[in-house]
């Protein structure tokens, strides 16, 4: 039932010396720039999953976090099977460093939208909450399929976003599995 991934971020920045700089009045505390794609693919990773918060939208009500992960494929072509987990691998530039930020995961499922048979909802789209991400982090956001009626084949689009910037978009294309 972990469907929508945070998955959880490393912090990979060094001990640096740069100063710490206090923003002045009206400037926010951090500033993200951009992020540098690592990976993008299909994933393993051990995983836990919770209940959707405020800001939280998920086709099945969870939001998971997954640890350990690894790459198994370093495709966009995705295998639409149950267990099946795909996403985009950054980290996160800006400053200063270990600072917590809130990212956005906006999602597109192809057309015809996913239904759960639960709740009779139709998502065509949804937008997740990340906070506590850190600047300097290497971090993964993606989808995985736990239930059956989860995988719809066509064009599922992954956006990264800060604030009103969005930093990546990825397409990845699910087919029916065996």
């Amino acid at each position: 039932m972990r469907l929508l991934f945070l998955v959880g971020c490393l912090l990979v920045a060094a001990a640096g010396g740069a100063a710490a700089q206090t923003p002045s009045v009206g400037e926010p505390a951090q500033s993200v720039t951009g992020i540098t794609i690592a990976k993008v693919g299909s994933f393993a990773g051990r995983s836990t999953s919770a209940t959707a918060e405020a800001g939280q939208q998920s086709p099945t009500g969870t939001v998971g976090t997954v640890t350990d992960w690894h790459f198994v494929s370093d495709s966009t072509d995705i295998d639409g099977k149950t267990g099946t987990q795909f996403g985009i691998e950054f980290h996160i530039e800006g400053a200063p460093a270990g600072e917590a930020v809130t990212l956005h995961l906006a999602l597109t499922f192809p057309a015809q939208g996913i239904r759960n048979p639960n709740t009779g909802e139709t998502l065509h789209s949804a937008k997740i909450a990340f906070p506590n991400i850190k600047i300097g982090a290497l971090c993964l956001l993606g989808y995985g399929f736990d239930n059956a009626w989860e995988v719809v084949p066509g064009a599922w689009t992954e956006q990264i976003w800060y604030r009103d910037h969005m930093l990546a978009e990825r397409t990845f294309t699910v087919s029916k599995g065996q």
